[in-house]
């Protein structure tokens, strides 16, 4: 290692540090806690870190900061907007009996006497079963007299947590997370009530480590790289919870639970366990089983006798975020066949009815987040969502205003929309100007054009950018891997359960992605099967409702963990039958 240090100002942050020399800008961001996106994880391969650099002499250069080495001093100015993303916090809804995790009961005691002199435990509660502990013991005796005998207990899985002054009783907080690979949404609830109080949501701050789990997994098995990413989440979450009970009038002390869901790397990162059996066959976890640990213990900063719940796994990539989103959608008590599909970096899948369920994951990569797609960005401002071509082509715009790219939406609609017009054929592949037949498609063919050297289709040269917004040969080969995983693994599960794509009762899209799509195009590029196009239902933020039903019932929760327990997995990657499907799937 060099012992060469250089002067490095980042702007607009105003921020000034020393980096060592052959150290990247990547590392200089991350050290210094800017927030700043790296997509591929630093690998180079998103093309989506540009920054410009400013030499003493004058010079400029833009460069990539994930692969830029430090070898003298430099003023480095981020260009790149901060853009608002648009967050889905919205989920299926449905009435609960509310019996939450914790509870409040007012305790109006009888004072000891010579003919009862009971002691002070037995006194407290009212049945046998609820376990006493040290800490509580050794503050009863002088709580209760304080009070005059009248307090208020919290409890939690037959255990006291909490004595309180008084009748407290209509003062009790919650709240339920999913934390996902790109966002973090919670909800304010008021447990005696069931009613959310407000909802608040961010990005993930793993981002700046990679959009996928796969590099983040790779991250945390590095030098304090779990301790890293462990503290973002927790640091993101205390963050929410503060932001939450300000907003509603509260204190954080007023929050005794929170639920947690996410993808099973997101599990394991939050509670800082290692992730990297995740990360290679037979992508074992280390745990799937319902945890409950003592807020303090995570660094979540609610009623220092609060409690965490999380909810349990299935598999390595089928995680609590996906038993929160069955039972949203009751897949426990359906009498038909139910397919349920949370679509992002990995699309995870669940297929069933009461009586049995099966679920899979594929590897779909990050296409439909906008990563590895020339002019792909998350769902944004600015991103276009929407594409129609007729005898104009015409496109919406996240939050209105000049395009900087295009959503995971808009490239399913761009590409179905190409195929209806005879610009792309059945392979993939963009025709030539002279190739193109369709009479929608003749009315474009000076959008058809080569930029850098590879042949597209020119969507909107009039961008917020400068620089035009259209789509490659390539992004279109890598949507056809990514959808071709999600539609083998569709079929796989169809197969292994003995049935057709007619016998599905109700398709269930959640996620944001799931959410903004339009279905004729997803059916139309063989997304989702062309017979079910009028039997899907998006269902938003399906990961948060679950995790709210979860925090809210004893009997929600047992049913979580009950679903969790039956679904069986279906491992794709050992089964040849899915390698056939996804070769068959992959064209149009």
């Amino acid at each position: 290692m060099s012992d060469k240090k250089y002067k490095v100002k980042i702007l607009p942050n105003n921020i000034e540090t020393l980096a060592e020399e052959n150290d990247t800008l990547k590392k200089v961001f991350t050290d210094n806690n800017i927030s700043f996106e790296f997509p591929c994880g630093g690998l180079g391969l998103c093309k989506q870190c540009q920054v410009k650099i400013k030499r003493d002499s004058g010079e400029e250069e833009r460069v990539f900061a994930c692969q830029f080495k430090i070898k003298e001093d430099l003023l480095v100015e981020i260009t790149k907007k901060e853009q608002q993303h648009r967050i889905l916090s919205e989920g299926l809804e449905r009435e609960v009996l509310l019996d939450p995790l914790v509870k409040k009961v007012h305790r109006k005691l009888p004072q000891p006497t010579l003919s009862d002199n009971r002691d002070d435990w037995s006194r407290l509660v009212e049945r046998r079963g609820i376990r006493p502990s040290l800490k509580i013991a050794q503050e009863l005796p002088k709580k209760i007299r304080e009070n005059n005998f009248d307090v208020t207990i919290v409890i939690s899985d037959d255990e006291i947590i909490a004595i309180e002054d008084k009748n407290t009783q209509d003062m009790l907080l919650g709240m339920a997370f999913d934390i996902g690979t790109t966002t973090v949404a919670g909800y304010l609830m008021d447990l005696k009530s069931g009613k959310e109080l407000t909802k608040v949501s961010t990005l993930n701050p793993q981002t700046k480590y990679g959009a996928d789990v796969i590099s983040r997994i790779n991250f945390a098995e590095t030098d304090a790289g779990l301790e890293r990413l462990h503290g973002e989440i927790v640091q993101a979450i205390n963050e929410l919870i503060a932001e939450a009970v300000k907003e509603a009038g509260f204190k954080t002390s007023d929050v005794y639970a929170i639920s947690v869901c996410g993808n099973t790397a997101m599990h394991h990162l939050f509670l800082n366990i290692k992730p990297g059996s995740l990360a290679s066959t037979p992508y074992v976890p280390v745990v799937t089983e319902h945890i409950v640990a003592d807020a303090q213990d995570l660094g979540i900063k609610i009623n220092p006798t609060g409690k965490v719940f999380i909810l349990p796994n299935i598999a390595g990539f089928v995680g609590g975020d996906i038993v929160a989103g069955a039972l949203t959608i009751e897949i426990d008590k359906a009498e038909k066949l139910k397919l349920f599909i949370d679509i992002g970096t990995n699309g995870e899948i669940v297929l069933g009815t009461k009586d049995n369920s099966l679920s899979c994951s594929t590897a779909a990569g990050p296409a439909f987040e906008g990563v590895e797609i020339t002019c792909g960005m998350r769902g944004a401002s600015g991103a276009i969502d929407h594409v129609h071509i007729d005898n104009e082509l015409s496109y919406t715009v996240i939050d209105d205003g000049l395009p900087y790219g295009i959503a995971g939406s808009g490239l399913v609609d761009i590409i179905a929309e190409l195929l209806k017009a005879g610009i792309i054929d059945q392979n993939g592949r963009i025709l030539r100007p002279e190739e193109v037949n369709n009479p929608i498609g003749k009315k474009y063919l000076d959008r058809i054009t080569t930029i850098e050297g590879v042949l597209s289709f020119l969507i909107e040269d009039k961008t917020a950018t400068g620089r035009p917004v259209y789509i490659t040969q390539k992004d279109i080969r890598e949507f056809q891997l990514a959808k071709g995983a999600i539609a083998a693994g569709i079929e796989v599960l169809l197969k292994t359960y003995g049935a057709k794509a007619d016998d599905i009762d109700e398709v269930f899209l959640a996620g944001a992605f799931g959410n903004y799509l339009d279905y004729k195009s997803a059916c139309r590029v063989g997304l989702i099967p062309q017979e079910l196009e009028n039997k899907i239902k998006g269902i938003g933020n399906s990961a948060g409702a679950g995790a709210k039903l979860f925090l809210l019932s004893e009997k929600e929760r047992n049913r979580a963990r009950d679903i969790a327990s039956k679904i069986k997995y279906v491992e794709l990657s050992a089964r040849e039958d899915f390698r056939d499907a996804f070769f068959n799937k992959i064209n149009f």
